[in-house]
Order: C-alpha cells, then sequence, then structure tokens
C-alpha cells in the first residue's frame, strides 16, 4: 500500500502539492483507493481517497494507528561534507535508521559553509515514507561549533576523533539513552576544538580502527545506538 506524509492529517485530511502530485499524476490513484497517511508524529491513518480536484485530494479517514516512540533518542550532530549529495545520502539512511534529530555545525575544518536545507527536508519526508518510522526527523540548519556544543541538553555526549587509545563508542553506550554524537569534517576536529568539548562534558569515543569518511562514520554512530538498544 502506498504511503504519503501529511502533518495535520488529523484535523485537515486532504493532500496537496507535492504528495498530491504523486499520489494522482504520479501514482495514478483513483477516487476509492486505499492509501495510507504519515503525520510524523507518530500517527498513521488509513484513508480512502474521497474525492480527487485538480489541485488536492480529499481523503476519508478509516483507522488512525499511533506508532510507538523508541525508548532512546538519536541525535547526530556533522560537519556538512563538501558534496552536498553525501550529506544528502547520510540524512536519507540516517532517517531510515530512526535518527531523531540531525544538526549541522561548522568547524574550522570545515568544507562547506552552508547546505540546501529544504532539500534535506525533502529527503527526511521521503525517507520516513520509505521506512514508516512514523516520526519526521527533526533537522537543524548549520551553527558556529562553539554555539553548537553549548546548546544541547543530552544527557550523553559523544565526540568522535580519530585519536589513538580511545574507546570504542559501541562498547560505552548505554540502552535507552538520549544519545548526541558529534562527527568532524575529513580534516576531523582541532585540538582545541577537541578539547573544548572535554571540557564540556562530551566523551570522547572512537568509531573503528580505520579512518572513515565523514557520511560513513555518521551513518555507523546511528547504527551503534540502534544495536545498543536491539532496535
Amino acid at each position: 500500500m502506498s504511503y504519503f506524509y501529511q502533518p495535520e492529517i488529523l484535523t485537515y485530511p486532504f493532500l496537496e502539492e507535492d504528495e498530491f502530485t504523486h499520489c494522482s499524476k504520479v501514482l495514478r490513484k483513483k477516487e476509492g483507493d486505499i492509501i495510507n497517511v504519515l503525520d510524523g508524529k507518530g500517527n498513521l491513518a488509513e484513508s480512502r481517497l474521497k474525492h480527487i480536484s485538480k489541485k488536492k485530494a480529499e481523503l476519508e479517514i478509516l483507522h488512525i494507528l499511533k506508532i510507538p516512540k523508541k525508548a532512546f533518542t538519536t541525535h547526530l550532530a556533522i560537519a556538512p561534507t563538501k558534496n552536498q549529495d553525501r550529506i544528502e545520502w547520510l540524512v536519507e539512511k540516517s532517517v531510515e535508521l530512526g535518527v531523531d534529530e540531525i544538526s549541522f555545525f561548522i568547524t574550522s575544518n570545515s568544507e562547506r559553509p552552508r547546505i540546501n536545507i529544504k532539500r534535506i527536508e525533502k529527503k527526511v519526508v521521503s525517507a520516513l515514507k520509505q521506512s514508516k518510522s512514523g516520526y519526521l526527523t527533526k533537522i537543524n540548519p548549520p551553527l558556529k561549533f562553539s554555539e553548537f556544543i553549548r546548546e544541547n541538553g543530552e544527557t550523553e555526549k559523544y565526540i568522535a576523533i580519530v585519536e589513538k587509545g580511545l574507546p570504542y563508542f559501541s562498547d560505552v553506550l548505554k540502552p535507552s539513552g538520549n544519545y548526541l554524537i558529534l562527527v568532524g569534517p575529513e580534516g576531523d576536529f582541532t585540538k582545541e576544538e577537541s578539547h573544548l568539548c572535554k571540557e564540556l562534558g562530551y566523551t570522547k569515543v572512537s568509531l573503528g580502527s580505520t579512518v572513515l569518511r565523514t557520511e560513513t562514520a555518521g551513518l555507523m554512530a546511528v547504527h551503534f545506538t540502534n544495536v545498543v538498544n536491539a532496535y
């Protein structure tokens, strides 16, 4: 069955704009067809296409399923890669894995100071419908690194860094946590940035014995939080 996204489905049972176009023009759904609609807030509405006009489709909600939340949260914060396509790939796959929030920050070694947030938000919606996870990942625009690391209230804060002798991220994680993991640019964090994080209570960790590309490291970090929670 086809899945669509409408954040206000419970109070406004209509499909418009991109979702309407995909439903009526691409998939060629007709009046009477049954579809599923996610609102990104944990509600899945099994709906019947009641009326299709030129610009929108009216829905009849048949059943609402409440999708339970996970017992943990994962906030991935990362330096944007030089290539926008690579960061979009990371976002798409992280959303499929169930990441709750993704933030971007600019460090001394950052390769890209700006990103196309609208394109990324479209990737998030697409991945939500693909994964059927139920909850829309929050996307935050880039901040300076020094600002970002002071503005978050997660209880378990980690910085993934290339440095000998660090514990593996997968070994220090505990189930049912509220995780924030920082992943730096290809040139890694500077010593000053690493030291500042340590002063602010971040735990330095390793993501493995090999040097990973930024997007690979980010996906690995999200995967580890899932594994420790058997998710």
